[in-house]
């Protein structure tokens, strides 16, 4: 066991919250026996700790605004939201010397338990080899999961004519004892994450997983993290491919009008959730200080739209020293945090997206107006139109935005795969504090620096410049 305890420590750079005794009570306790099949199924159990995303990156995008002088001088002087603040100014350094970031800690401590799954259970006794696979399988996909979110936010957007020596991450895919702890390529990573979602889509997985086991990873969630690496990777024939897959297998919207003077569903409720992957690093107060929506981006919706109604409110609501713009707000509605996991919506975006790409304009906007009709009242739905193939991509964008914003970090993988495109590529500008910070397409600054701390424990890890 001394081999997992310091695989723990090296993982997360020697600050996860788990550690070796849990690992021996979980394959001893009560009657479980280890190196029992049962025994990997109950590690996939804990679903609260697979079940987590990076949700910090949402505020370095141009979705969010701190536009009020009372809130900026909170802003800056709350220890709670530093961390965010140096996020939206796009600082060199994150986090003090001493402090670890959470959502990466959270990320790496789920990787572990994956890779007990991956490595073992195949070997494992009393359970079959269909049993075995699918749990397998489950465990696959939390790990392309947590490779794709790690790989987007510390390393640079894929790029096919860099990517093999570009910094990507540190992969753990199996419990090592080694000490020098360095990141692979970007190339590396996606390998896995492909490698890890094909092998999950063949291993006997539930077609879909809903209510309370959302969490858990389903056929349609495997198809549909294969249509958003794909997306990313900007192979968008793939793409297209994967998500009609998911879609196939699970397609049901959410009707906003039915929540307009009802509760709004929750994770166990929401129809067009593929697979939960919430941001367990916020509270309920972290919409209004932090998700402060850009004017850019809220003078995009028609006021008709739902998504404008429901979704977003003022930010005096709230509080009273925020009295300028809108906030992002479902987390009022719902009392959970925002979902970075993929959805029917997102899989209809991907599809609309790429059909556009190939010159299919008008199934494109098709597509997009059927998500659309969910977010309008009927009586005011307006379809839209396209003029041709381009116009259609960039009113399918700009529709992504709208329905993907503020959560998961989507807005900020966007950016980076599109600043590849020269007709998509943007500066961005945010004012603070009585500055002005400006990010370049392609920065440096798109890849977030790893906190101080981890360089105590791992002193290759290469720093991004």
């Amino acid at each position: 066991m001394k081999k997992y305890l310091k695989y723990i420590a090296l993982a997360t750079f020697g600050a996860i919250v788990l550690s070796c005794d849990n690992y021996v009570d979980i394959k001893t306790e009560g009657r479980l026996i280890p190196e029992e099949t049962e025994n990997y199924r109950y590690l996939l159990q804990n679903s609260y700790q697979f079940d987590l995303t990076y949700g910090a990156v949402d505020v370095a995008s141009d979705d969010i605004s701190f536009q009020n002088g009372t809130q900026t001088t909170e802003l800056a002087a709350s220890d709670y939201y530093r961390p965010f603040v140096n996020l939206y100014k796009w600082a060199d350094q994150i986090y003090f010397d001493g402090e670890v970031d959470y959502n990466m800690n959270g990320m790496y401590s789920a990787l572990y338990n994956s890779n007990i799954v991956i490595n073992e259970v195949m070997q494992s006794k009393k359970g079959t080899e269909a049993e075995k696979l699918a749990i397998k399988g489950e465990a696959q996909v939390h790990r392309a999961y947590i490779f794709l979110t790690l790989v987007n936010t510390f390393g640079k957007a894929y790029d096919p004519a860099t990517a093999s020596t570009d910094l990507g991450i540190v992969l753990f895919t199996t419990p090592t004892v080694s000490d020098d702890i360095r990141r692979t390529s970007v190339q590396n990573a996606y390998d896995i994450i492909l490698s890890d979602l094909n092998d999950a889509v063949n291993s006997g997985l539930k077609p879909i997983n809903s209510g309370t086991n959302v969490a858990f990873p389903s056929r349609a969630s495997a198809y549909a993290l294969l249509a958003r690496t794909y997306l990313y990777m900007r192979n968008y024939p793939m793409a297209l491919e994967n998500a009609e897959k998911a879609l196939a297998i699970q397609s049901t919207l959410n009707n906003y009008e039915d929540y307009e003077f009802n509760a709004f569903p929750t994770r166990r409720f929401d129809k067009e959730l593929i697979l939960s992957k919430w941001n367990g690093y916020t509270s309920l107060s972290y919409a209004p200080q932090i998700l402060s929506l850009s004017n850019e981006l809220i003078s995009s919706f028609d006021t008709n739209d739902l998504r404008y109604v429901l979704l977003t409110q003022p930010t005096s609501s709230f509080n009273s020293n925020y009295t300028i713009g809108r906030t992002y707000a479902k987390e009022g509605l719902t009392g959970e945090s925002r979902n970075g996991g993929p959805t029917v919506a997102e899989m209809m975006l991907i599809k609309a997206e790429c059909l556009a790409r190939a010159g299919s304009g008008n199934l494109a906007i098709a597509e997009i107006n059927k998500l659309r009709q969910k977010r309008f009242r009927a009586s005011q739905y307006v379809a839209l139109t396209a003029t041709d193939s381009k116009d259609a991509l960039i009113k399918v964008l700009a529709e992504r935005r709208r329905e993907l914003m503020g959560q998961g970090g989507f807005r900020w993988f966007d950016l980076k795969r599109l600043n590849k495109e020269p007709e998509f590529a943007k500066t961005i500008t945010h004012a603070f504090a009585g500055q002005t910070f400006t990010l370049a397409p392609n920065s440096d600054r798109y890849q977030m620096p790893y906190a101080p701390i981890y360089y105590d424990y791992a002193p290759n890890l290469q720093q991004n410049p």
